[in-house]
């Protein structure tokens, strides 16, 4: 049986034209009054397995609208975007409105057939069905805000990127403060947003990765927090927690970095799906007993913590707090110890070049790619002994 599909466009040559690159699909064109009556025209059709919408700067706002509530009521049907050149914002607002695929008016003619069989044959999957997960989740945790969070997040997503096979993608999500860091840390203007990826949840798919995610050079993709924003936004947490679900349905890896202003219910959340979570702290007095406080309403909380390790960054010998103390006051398994040149990671942050390309010989550069390692690998550090008279500096 012959795919039957549904042109919605206003210019016709829309609807020639897919009769002409597109051999063994039936189209039929319809010129809805509203969202409504398209829904009733295509019922009345009996069978449609693809619909089409033409898209123009002028009837983005109408048409994404038409799209949305068409999808409400009909999610089993996948839709795809027509247009007559590859205006980015009109792209964009045509992914996030839900169409799965966007095709230029006479652009790869030989392409577009291949393309529309691989569409239809996605079909047989509802837009409602979540991709399973399989990615790995590893967290970055630190009770206040600091810029370590982000720079050592970026850094193990960059080092997970290296050592995976280059079909498994990573994602580099920061929802700390300050807001914006990873990008800056990156060199990337970005102008899609986590809360753009919030919002758009129920839309997330492949199409919605590919056209609107920004990619760094390294192949990684990144999202945070909107770098202008001012104090720390409010985050639809249930909505957060279903995009990490959905991402690792399409990432092979996901860092997370965060801090703790997000509310307790997303840290917990994002703890319990982690397959690893890091708590980030250094040796001084005031951020290990920060950590210790944000630990303990963890388990209060009922939080397991089972899979948390601590990692000590601008880690310095003979300071006082060795490693294993700390995670022994802590109670948590010592995962790693990262060192190196201060100054170099800050020439790293201000020039937008990570460790790797900038000072790939520093100390950091090994530690962090021996930590990545240890992750990925699923391996366990020794467990920590319980905490000594070192203790009391925090009691």
């Amino acid at each position: 049986m012959r795919p039957q599909a549904v042109v919605v466009a206003d210019d016709p040559v829309y609807l020639n034209w897919l009769q002409n690159v597109a051999d063994g699909i039936d189209f039929t064109a319809v010129h809805p009054l509203d969202a409504d009556d398209l829904i009733e025209r295509v019922k009345m059709l009996g069978r449609v397995d693809i619909v089409f919408f033409q898209f123009e700067s002028a009837n983005v706002a109408e048409r994404s609208g038409m799209v949305e509530k068409f999808l409400d009521r009909m999610p089993d049907i996948p839709l795809a975007a027509l247009a007559a050149d590859s205006n980015a914002e009109v792209m964009l607002a045509a992914i996030r409105a839900g169409a799965r695929d966007f095709f230029v008016l006479r652009r790869d003619d030989t392409n577009v057939a291949a393309l529309l069989g691989k569409l239809l044959r996605r079909s047989t999957q509802t837009q409602s069905t979540l991709p399973k997960a399989h990615g790995k989740l590893f967290a970055v945790v630190s009770s206040n805000a600091t810029e370590r969070i982000a720079f050592t997040a970026e850094h193990l997503a960059l080092s997970c990127a290296s050592q995976m096979s280059k079909n498994e993608r990573v994602l580099l999500l920061d929802i700390a403060g300050p807001v914006g860091a990873a990008g800056i840390f990156l060199n990337l203007n970005l102008s899609y947003s986590v809360l753009d990826a919030i919002s758009d949840v129920y839309r997330a798919d492949q199409t919605l990765v590919d056209t609107a995610f920004p990619k760094h050079v390294s192949g990684i993709y990144v999202l945070t927090l909107p770098e202008d924003l001012i104090g720390h936004p409010k985050i639809n947490i249930d909505e957060l927690l279903k995009l990490l679900q959905v991402m690792r349905g399409l990432f092979g890896c996901i860092v997370v970095a965060m801090d703790g202003a997000l509310p307790l219910a997303g840290i917990t959340g994002i703890i319990a799906q982690a397959d690893r979570t890091l708590l980030l702290t250094d040796q001084s007095i005031i951020k290990s007993r920060h950590n210790k406080y944000l630990l303990r309403t963890l388990r209060l909380d009922n939080c397991a913590l089972d899979q948390t390790m601590l990692v000590i960054d601008g880690y310095r010998r003979r300071m006082g707090l060795e490693a294993q103390s700390l995670a022994d006051i802590l109670d948590l398994k010592l995962l790693a110890t990262l060192s190196g040149e201060g100054d170099a990671r800050i020439q790293s942050m201000n020039t937008g070049e990570p460790m790797f390309t900038l000072a790939p010989k520093d100390q950091y550069c090994d530690d962090m790619r021996r930590m990545a390692a240890t992750l990925l690998s699923g391996a366990m550090p020794v467990v920590a002994t319980r905490p000594g008279l070192l203790g009391k500096l925090f009691s």
